[in-house]
C-alpha cells in the first residue's frame, strides 16, 4: 500500500519548481499555445453567443505568465479577469505582459474564495492535474459553485489514470519538484456528470513533448463542460 500523499510538501515543491523554471517554461509551452487557444476560442463563441451585452467574470487557474490566453482574455471588451498561480516567478513574469486590470493572484488554488455563482467561465490548463486526485474532485466541486448557472469550464487533465508521479529536475529545474497525478479519462468525465456539468467537448489530444532531449507523446484530456441552468 503506498504512503498517502503530502499535499502541503506538493505544493511546496511546485512553487519551488515553478519559481525556478518559469522563463524556461514559458518557452517550453509555444508549441501548445495554438491548442490552447483554440479551445479557448470555441469556449469564448458560446459565452458571445448568450443573449445579453453584460460584462464576463472570468477565472483563470494556473495563468502561468498569461501568456497567450490571459492575454487574450485581457484584450476582450466587458471582460473581467481574475488570474491566479502558485509562482511568484510566473506571476511576476504574467504582470510584465498583462494589462492592470487583470487581478492577479499568487497562491495555492485550492486556497482560493470566491461567491457562489460568481464566474461565467473558469479556465484551467495544464494546471488541474498538478494537484493530487483527491484535491482534482474538490477544486472542480468548488468551481461548479463559483460558476453562475450556464457558465462554462475549459480545463484539460491526464488521459490516464496514475496516482502520482514527480520529476525533480523538470526542464532542467534545480529546486522543488513538479508532481503530477489524474483519475483519467472515464473517472474525470463521470466526476464532471455527477457534479451536473453537461460536456460540449470530451477528447484527447496528444502533446509532443521535449522530456530531457528526447520527443514523447503524451496524451492530456480536454473538456468544454456547462454547467446546467437549473
Amino acid at each position: 500500500m503506498s504512503a498517502p500523499i503530502d499535499s502541503h510538501r506538493v505544493k511546496d515543491d511546485i512553487k519551488k519548481a515553478y519559481d525556478d523554471i518559469a522563463p524556461v517554461y514559458l518557452d517550453w509551452t509555444q508549441s501548445t499555445h495554438q491548442r490552447r487557444l483554440s479551445y479557448l476560442e470555441a469556449m469564448l463563441k458560446h459565452l458571445d453567443s448568450a443573449e445579453g451585452a453584460r460584462e464576463r467574470n472570468i477565472l483563470e487557474l494556473g495563468c502561468g505568465a498569461g501568456v497567450p490566453c490571459t492575454q487574450l482574455l485581457a484584450s476582450r471588451a466587458n471582460t473581467c479577469v481574475t488570474a491566479n498561480d502558485i509562482s511568484e516567478s510566473q506571476i511576476a513574469l504574467a504582470q510584465e505582459r498583462l494589462p492592470v486590470s487583470v487581478n492577479l493572484i499568487q497562491g495555492d488554488m485550492m486556497e482560493l474564495e470566491f461567491s457562489p455563482g460568481q464566474f461565467d467561465a473558469v479556465l484551467a490548463l495544464y494546471s488541474i492535474l498538478h494537484l493530487p486526485r483527491e484535491e482534482q474532485t474538490a477544486i472542480l466541486r468548488r468551481i461548479w459553485g463559483w460558476l453562475k448557472p450556464g457558465g462554462w469550464l475549459l480545463a484539460n487533465f491526464a488521459a490516464t489514470a496514475f496516482a502520482s508521479e514527480s520529476d525533480s529536475s523538470w526542464l532542467g529545474g534545480t529546486k522543488g519538484a513538479v508532481h503530477w497525478s489524474g483519475w483519467g479519462r472515464d473517472e474525470t468525465r463521470k466526476i464532471l456528470i455527477d457534479l451536473g456539468f453537461e460536456l460540449e467537448i470530451d477528447e484527447v489530444a496528444v502533446d509532443a513533448e521535449d522530456d530531457k532531449g528526447v520527443l514523447r507523446n503524451v496524451e492530456f484530456h480536454w473538456v468544454l463542460a456547462q454547467k446546467g441552468s437549473i
